[in-house]
């Protein structure tokens, strides 16, 4: 049999391979299957159709932690922790190893501590195989202010802490309004768009020009490497906002300050926040660019005052894929969705919670109802908490369908998971 022909045989049987895990252990094979998946291309080819096949689990910290951080530090004992991803249908197929991706190397290369032991790490992002994470102590506590953050690559144990940006202490500022890890400059050769070499965290924050200015909101970013080859650094800040609008216009310009965002979470591959006036704006978390959207509940005139003081809005993926965005006021849980794909969120759907209480829930009464209240979100579903003069219940919903499900009292309401990838090229340990 010719040679190439063979060889051609080979790679095409080894990008039938459906795990990373699998691809590592037949690397380890032979010399001529090592060089073969070695290559840029192979592996290229290989991301682009096994993407979802990439995540080696997710990690979520411990539903008390935040809680914790408010108190400056008091108290803190747990740690983010790590669940490998569900095993493939086949038996043979390797499983990741939690041991790996533990993250116990930050408490071992950090001096200091949190209150008399190891230092506390809480995650605050994650994008491909990378890790953003807020170190929690006394002396530095979260109070709204630049937090001591560092990015790691759990896999590989790798880290690097990110310092506060330049004049930062200098400046008029009242409060963050969180940091996010986005790609890097370029795609590696690998097809790989993110890792630690090649990372950006942005920071926004929302300030005063000088102090006898009204607030407003900018955004400055951290660049590992860039495309020139230059050293790890803040780049240029951005005082106020410029935001893009649906159709390549500017939206929301200098003239305009946006400030008090309320932070809904993210969806679709973007960062949500409501600005007052209903103004939606989305942070693309691959590019690092803003974008606009309309946001015009027609349930209310007033829809600002209830979005402060009544109301929670949020975004999420629905089970299709797609994000949403959701509004729970009083009785009524009400989905938005962007049909067309294009500047304005229309009502899709709606829940009267009372109505589907009485079918799920066991000994409710219409008369003893008190609340219902948002306790926690994850793709493909919303975890409402509600709450009579006789009881509590957790409700699972279903932000496409709206089926709606008894959460059973001893589970309790999930965290919030933070997706984690192996990294690519992927590295041989994971599996061992």
């Amino acid at each position: 049999m010719d040679l190439n022909l063979m060889m051609i045989d080979e790679i095409l049987i080894l990008e039938r391979i459906d795990s990373p895990v699998s691809l590592v252990h037949a690397a380890s094979t032979c010399k001529r299957w090592h060089a073969m998946i070695a290559d840029a291309g192979f592996l290229r080819r290989f991301r682009s159709v096994h993407a979802s096949s990439l995540v080696a689990g997710d990690y979520f910290n411990d539903r008390k932690l935040f809680d914790s951080i408010m108190k400056r530090g008091r108290g803190l004992t747990d740690r983010p922790s790590f669940n490998p991803a569900a095993a493939a249908a086949a038996a043979s197929t390797p499983m990741i190893d939690a041991r790996h991706f533990s993250l116990d190397f930050l408490s071992a290369a950090d001096g200091g501590d949190s209150g008399g032991g190891s230092p506390i790490w809480a995650i605050l992002d994650s994008r491909g195989s990378l890790l953003l994470l807020y170190r929690i102590s006394k002396e530095r506590p979260y109070n709204g202010e630049f937090p001591d953050v560092a990015v790691c690559e759990p896999a590989t144990r790798r880290y690097k802490r990110i310092p506060p940006p330049p004049n930062y202490f200098n400046s008029h500022y009242r409060s963050n309004n969180g940091c996010y890890l986005i790609d890097g400059e370029d795609d590696d050769v690998a097809g790989g768009r993110i890792g630690m070499s090649n990372f950006k965290v942005l920071y926004m924050f929302e300030h005063t020009m000088t102090p006898l200015m009204g607030h407003c909101t900018g955004a400055a970013t951290f660049t590992a490497c860039d495309s020139a080859g230059s050293p790890p650094s803040w780049g240029n800040w951005t005082a106020r906002l410029a935001v893009a609008s649906p159709d390549g216009g500017v939206a929301i310009d200098d003239d305009q300050d946006l400030w008090g965002l309320h932070n809904m979470g993210r969806a679709g591959g973007c960062q949500y926040f409501y600005a007052e006036g209903r103004d939606l704006i989305g942070l693309d978390v691959s590019t690092g660019e803003f974008s606009y959207s309309v946001f015009s509940p027609s349930w209310t005139d007033d829809f600002d005052v209830y979005m402060w003081m009544k109301s929670k809005l949020c975004a999420v993926d629905g089970s299709d894929g797609e994000p949403r965005i959701f509004t729970v006021f009083d009785e009524t849980m009400r989905v938005y969705a962007k049909p067309d794909g294009g500047g304005e969120w229309t009502l899709e759907k709606s829940l009267s919670v009372p109505e589907v209480a009485r079918d799920v829930l066991p000994g409710y009464k219409d008369e003893a109802f008190q609340y219902v209240v948002v306790d926690t979100k994850g793709p493909g579903y919303v975890i409402l908490s509600l709450k009579t003069a006789l009881d509590k219940w957790l409700i699972s919903v279903d932000p496409v369908t709206m089926e709606v499900e008894l959460v059973a009292k001893d589970m309790g309401s999930p965290p919030v998971m933070y997706p984690c990838e192996i990294p690519w090229p992927p590295v041989l340990s994971i599996s061992m």
